[in-house]
């Protein structure tokens, strides 16, 4: 929200965000007319519109744009406007469509003073028969577009400036008023010894690459969650289905962690709890894969899959917490020194680490897949034209891609999980009544 209001703000006054028109009379249009289904997915059926006129009225195209040939930024100069980043709307004879009317427009043009464009057009199959009818006598279709890819790129600029300006300014107050008031004298541990410490604790090793399995098995479908949406339940509500989902998700995450823990905590050791999650995260997982493969695409009806998972997750990041302070008093129980600093800096690494091998797998995946390979910033006019003609702007991904996508983020999350709960099992030896061992003999050693 804050970045569309400054976006638009700062658009407003920009000199660049002003009216350029096109008309086929003097510039290359190929204009295609799409049929969709009733899901808003396109269809095989596509036809060229022979028009002799068309007008192409876009507002807000930045100039950086202008045929800029800039990899790093993934332009090549190509202009691609679609529903994403513009509001649209066409006038063909005597019907008007508009954003929202179940209908898509896609414009590619090798710059902003094109001689080049492709335009597809994608509607319902009234409208589509309407259009490519032989009964057809219009020549002629104005197209209003206004480009709001200038107020994204202005908007996270200055949400950004702001952001970095507040950071400053906390941190300076935190740094300038806050003193150390400790009268604890510790010896300061090398790094040497810091990692020697944690080598050496085996609990604490155990849990640490515990921790990493079971959010790599996490950050992965989190990673290719977006794609799964957009190009697997698909539909011209995805954006919409996508956000519903994540706000669901994220609220059972953060619920779990605050309610559903210390219920279980009544009726259930730590332990036990830590398999009940792992076990309930790969019947999600399960699920997860078989809706997606029995052609489910109600949002809704994957809440079940993604409460099981993402309650799951949010209690194992508390118990792993719980796990990870256990192995204090064993380290010190066995190398005669508390390392709670080194255990507990730990966890934020190897969470980070498990982010990072997480992208990894969603990279390599998108990469085998051909996942979004023919996106309209790496493609001339005339790769844009004939990707139209032949298989249609919005169908960027096929069959096969679409079942390594729901295999990835399903079976390869849930063999994550496995490994984590042999290794866990095989490993780990601070039960209840361990550590109730450890506590009495560390108290006798004072």
């Amino acid at each position: 929200m804050a970045v569309a209001a400054l976006g638009s703000k700062a658009a407003a006054n920009n000199s660049d965000n002003i009216l350029k028109t096109f008309d086929s009379s003097n510039t290359q249009f190929s204009v295609y007319a799409v049929e969709r289904d009733s899901d808003g997915n396109p269809t095989t059926d596509k036809a060229e519109i022979a028009l002799d006129n068309v007008v192409l009225n876009i507002t807000g195209i930045q100039k950086v744009f202008d045929g800029v040939v800039d990899e790093e930024k993934g332009y090549n100069g190509v202009v691609f406007l679609n529903g994403d980043n513009t509001n649209y709307s066409f006038k063909y004879g005597d019907n008007t469509y508009v954003e929202g009317d179940d209908c898509d427009i896609n414009v590619a043009m090798d710059s902003i003073d094109s001689g080049k464009a492709a335009v597809a057009i994608y509607l319902p199959k009234a409208a589509f028969e309407e259009i490519t009818s032989n009964d057809a006598k219009i020549n002629s279709m104005t197209i209003d577009m206004t480009s709001t890819m200038e107020v994204e790129r202005l908007g996270f600029k200055y949400f950004s400036i702001i952001i970095g300006v507040l950071f400053i300014l906390f941190i300076g107050i935190t740094c300038a008023c806050i003193k150390e008031k400790s009268t604890v004298d510790m010896q300061t541990a090398s790094i040497g010894q810091m990692f020697k410490a944690l080598v050496q604790n085996d609990q604490a090793m155990t849990i640490v690459i515990t921790i990493v399995l079971v959010n790599t098995a996490l950050y992965i479908t989190s990673n290719l969650l977006i794609y799964f949406f957009k190009y697997d339940l698909a539909g011209s509500n995805w954006q919409g289905n996508y956000t519903l989902f994540n706000t669901f998700a994220g609220g059972m995450q953060i619920l779990a962690m605050m309610i559903m823990f210390p219920l279980l905590r009544k009726a259930f050791t730590t332990l036990r709890i830590f398999y009940i999650c792992v076990a309930a995260e790969i019947i999600g997982y399960i699920v997860l894969l078989t809706m997606a493969l029995s052609g489910v695409t109600s949002v809704f009806v994957f809440f079940v899959p993604g409460f099981l998972i993402m309650s799951a997750a949010g209690i194992l990041n508390v118990v792993v917490t719980v796990f990870l302070a256990n192995t204090v008093d064993y380290g010190e129980l066995k190398n005669y020194r508390r390392d709670e600093s080194v255990i507990f800096s730990m966890q934020t690494f190897v969470v980070k680490l498990a982010s990072g091998i997480a992208a990894l797998v969603a990279s390599v995946c998108l990469a085998i897949f051909n996942i979004q390979k023919d996106s309209a910033a790496t493609l001339d006019v005339a790769g844009l034209q004939e990707k139209v003609a032949n298989s249609g702007l919005l169908e960027s991904i096929d069959a096969n891609s679409v079942i390594g996508l729901r295999m990835i983020m399903t079976v390869g999350p849930t063999i994550v999980l496995v490994i984590a709960f042999f290794f866990f099992k095989a490993k780990y030896i601070l039960t209840d009544e361990k550590l109730s061992e450890i506590s009495s003999e560390l108290k006798a050693r004072k």
